[in-house]
């Protein structure tokens, strides 16, 4: 049942990742639609055809509604949930939960590196989620092998999470682009897992971190907070590569 539900809420992020980017696109073309229609409005207004045929200005006035009503749509988002009280659940269960649904193959040693005493704000199967897309990353990262740990531990603002590998590691122009959707440097991959979890983070006002390892390979780390979702909506939760 766990890993039914598992499954069911990556499909859930993906599709939350997949929808968000085509608003991205869909209100750039509408913008280039909308310039395009003012400058068509502007040339025709210096002819005789805006004075001779009203419905010209009509037409003109109907796309610019259309177009307004078409970005509400696209901006419009679910309100977050307002009381009660939030979940929360034991980092060291998520970890444990996404290790025991990762394929890890024999040639992949997992270092567990659990210290942390406080708790997450999120379900155990969100949490787990976003555990198996860092750690899934990390194994398509080591092809040939290698070490894949996972830590955590209790910070000042909250928990700790932490997860390395060994592999190859990305190239210094790839890191900037590492979050954004649909980006991999993989070939037959979807490039989703980071976009979820940053998604994710974002969402809920927490600190991501991205960066090359101490010893090679790439980390993932994510200090969770208590902040209620969406309480720091911005685009600066990357701190960057170290």
């Amino acid at each position: 049942m766990a890993g039914r539900d598992l499954q069911a809420r990556e499909r859930a992020a993906v599709a939350d990742v997949v929808a968000s980017t085509l608003r991205h696109d869909l209100r750039n073309k509408l913008a280039s639609i909308r310039n395009a229609s003012f400058y068509l409005m502007r040339q025709v207004k210096k002819t005789d055809l805006w004075s001779a045929d009203p419905r010209v200005e009509t037409f003109f006035q109907l796309i610019e509604k259309e177009l307004t009503s078409a970005e509400d749509v696209l901006s419009k988002r679910a309100p977050p949930p307002t009381g009660g009280t939030r979940p929360r659940c034991s980092a060291r269960e998520g970890v444990e939960r996404a290790l025991a649904e990762a394929q890890v193959p024999p040639s992949v040693e997992v270092v567990r590196d659990l210290k942390e005493q406080g708790g997450v704000p999120l379900e155990v199967e969100d949490l787990a989620l976003l555990v198996r897309c860092l750690v899934d990353n990390a194994l398509e990262a080591m092809p040939r092998g290698g070490t894949l740990t996972v830590r955590t531990r209790d910070a000042e603002s909250g928990v700790c999470l932490r997860v390395e590998d060994t592999g190859e590691g990305l190239a210094a122009e790839a890191y900037s682009r590492a979050l954004e959707p649909f980006f991999t440097t993989r070939p037959h991959h979807a490039g989703l897992g980071l976009s979820i979890v940053h998604r994710t983070a974002v969402r809920h006002g927490w600190q991501l971190d991205l960066g090359a390892g101490p010893s090679g390979g790439t980390y993932v780390e994510i200090q969770f907070t208590g902040l209620e979702a969406g309480a720091h909506d911005r685009n600066d939760v990357t701190r960057g590569s170290k």
